[in-house]
């Protein structure tokens, strides 16, 4: 991922060519780095965004759609009231730099203004300045305080970011250009570095391309130095003129200006245009990143509530353990009121005869404050209490193993699933308390389940849910008493309907249904899975049970394989 100076001449010249003289429609901000200025243009309104993320940082037109926020900053406020209405006259681009610079004709009653748009990493920013270069708003002020040698701050003077006293590629002559190289590399230095430190306006990633095309030879760095020159001029020559042939690397997650022949062995994906890469390249990332960040947390959420529920468990285990011992209170109530008479004043314990076991003695603990008959009262007020908190152990200890389960449910759907489902999950998690949210944002995320369908061979419909929340949709709401459902047997896995077929349903039908149950569960690697199937009118809710938990009866069972060619291929399965 470089978002460097060639990426900025080439989006530069795209926009000057496309935007030219449009008038803004409308500004808005979907999140609180970003900012889309649509303008109309050619019958159509391309939306220009600017982000200063420092992970994401950039411009371009974007084809996309955003939903703005509900309250939006006061820099977005700004750029409202000096830019709708007024006209997009000129595009351009300081030599070698990051920077985009936007003239606008001000709509009216309003002054001329810039916009500038600084694409530097963690140092991004965009700033709106008026006609004599002062500063009327930043996306991201910066004070005196923070940045002694240039503030960004209403009222102050633009001043552009500090020069770089490097060599330009256009201009450098091949003396001036030998000289540095050699200088960084007798020094010890590699001849990337040397080449970064040298000239302006070169990234990483563009340095180890020109090095590559003018086959830079160690041993020979005078006649390799003027050739990295010829290759240089000629790179930056191309980009001057409007030349670039961006490339996406799908498999590294970067990007270019040109060709990468230093990594041609990797796939490169071609664009027309500079401006539709960046936007395909950028929403594809930041989906990917977002849906990672989404799977780690509800991960972390469900592993520190498993880590929780198994504490539990422990000490529910442990109290079930110590209440299973109550019947020997019982026994020493009933030694002590039959053999009262043999109790010693003030003993700590005796020993008595076992009612049950003749010829055995049992120690029996005394308070000795206490009568042997007020010492058997509390033995056998042990016994009630321990008797009556072992069922309510039982009960309590059945409901954390039940917890337990659908954390290990939960786990392997969060893992094997993404895009919308994952959505659904964190849904679901905020439902049953995994997952804190505000009201206000769990109505405006809601959406309705959407479940794989796919057909039989002999056309009937197959439903599978790739969540809990699915599992309960397509077996409660969707699925009518007479459909057939499918679930792995004691594995976490799918919820599977098989619609409109008459029970028991054709080999066929049953064979691809339980192979959709088998492949969408935990047992998906293995070569034999049990598949238990019966209709949907013997499958109920566990009550007071989480989404998709059931239990059911009257089933029948059939083993599949979930590595079977055949039907993965019917399925177009992987």
């Amino acid at each position: 991922m470089s978002f460097d100076t060639l990426i900025m001449k080439a989006v530069t010249d795209e926009l000057r060519e496309q935007l030219s003289g449009a008038p803004v429609q409308r500004v808005y901000e979907p999140g609180r780095s970003e900012i889309i200025i649509h303008l109309y243009t050619r019958g159509s309104q391309p939306g220009l965004l600017f982000s200063v993320d420092p992970g994401y940082a950039r411009v371009h037109l974007t084809e996309k759609r955003y939903q703005g926020l509900e309250q939006p900053s006061p820099f977005c406020m700004l750029l409202r009231k000096y830019l709708v209405g007024g006209r997009a006259v000129s595009f351009n681009n300081p030599p070698l730099e990051r920077i985009l610079e936007i003239n606008f004709d001000p709509p009216e009653g309003m002054q001329p203004v810039k916009l500038i748009a600084e694409i530097m990493s963690r140092r991004s920013n965009l700033i709106l300045v008026n006609a004599e270069g002062v500063i009327l708003g930043a996306a991201r002020p910066v004070s005196w305080d923070k940045n002694p040698r240039r503030a960004i701050m209403p009222g102050e003077p633009y001043q552009s970011p500090p020069l770089q006293e490097k060599l330009n590629p256009l201009e450098m002559s091949s003396e001036q250009f030998s000289a540095a190289m050699l200088k960084a590399t007798e020094s010890g230095g590699s001849p990337e570095t040397a080449l970064l430190s040298a000239v302006g306006g070169i990234s990483p990633l563009t340095a180890r391309e020109l090095l590559h095309r003018s086959g830079w030879r160690d041993n020979r760095p005078e006649e390799s130095a003027a050739l990295l020159l010829e290759v240089i001029r000629s790179v930056f020559t191309a980009a001057a003129s409007g030349s670039t042939e961006p490339v996406i690397l799908p498999a590294l997650k970067i990007y270019a200006a040109i060709p990468l022949t230093h990594l041609s062995d990797r796939e490169q994906v071609r664009f027309e245009s500079v401006n539709r890469m960046l936007d395909q390249f950028y929403s594809e990332l930041i989906h990917e990143n977002r849906e990672k960040m989404l799977r780690e947390q509800l991960i972390n959420a469900v592993k520190k509530r498993h880590r929780s529920l198994e504490k539990k468990r422990l000490e529910q285990e442990k109290e079930l353990r110590a209440a299973e011992n109550a019947p020997r209170h019982r026994l020493y109530g009933e030694l002590l009121l039959a053999y009262g008479n043999r109790v010693p004043k003030g003993a700590e314990s005796v020993l008595l005869p076992d009612l049950y076991n003749p010829g055995r003695n049992v120690p029996v603990p005394l308070n000795p404050s206490k009568s042997a008959a007020t010492n058997a009262q509390h033995h056998f007020n042990r016994y009630r209490k321990a008797k009556k908190g072992q069922e309510k152990i039982k009960k309590q200890l059945n409901k954390t193993r039940a917890e337990i389960r659908y954390c290990r449910e939960l786990l392997y759907t969060i893992e094997n699933n993404s895009g919308n489902s994952l959505e659904e999950i964190r849904q679901e998690m905020i439902e049953t308390g995994l997952l804190r949210e505000k009201r206000k944002s769990l109505k405006k995320t809601e959406t309705a389940p959407r479940p794989l369908t796919f057909k039989t061979s002999s056309g009937h419909t197959i439903l599978v849910g790739r969540n809990n929340r699915q599992n309960d949709y397509i077996t409660f709401k969707v699925a009518v008493r007479r459909d057939t459902w499918f679930h792995a047997r004691q594995v976490p896995g799918s919820h599977v309907i098989l619609k409109e077929a008459p029970y028991p349903p054709p080999h066929e039908d049953t064979l691809e249904a339980a192979f959709l149950a088998a492949y969408y569960s935990r047992g998906r690697d293995s070569n034999t899975v049990d598949i238990d199937y019966t209709e949907v009118r013997h499958v109920r809710r566990r009550p007071g049970g989480k989404p998709g938990f059931v239990f059911y009866e009257n089933y029948e069972t059939i083993t599949v394989n979930p590595q079977d060619k055949r039907l993965k291929e019917f399925f177009r399965l992987t």
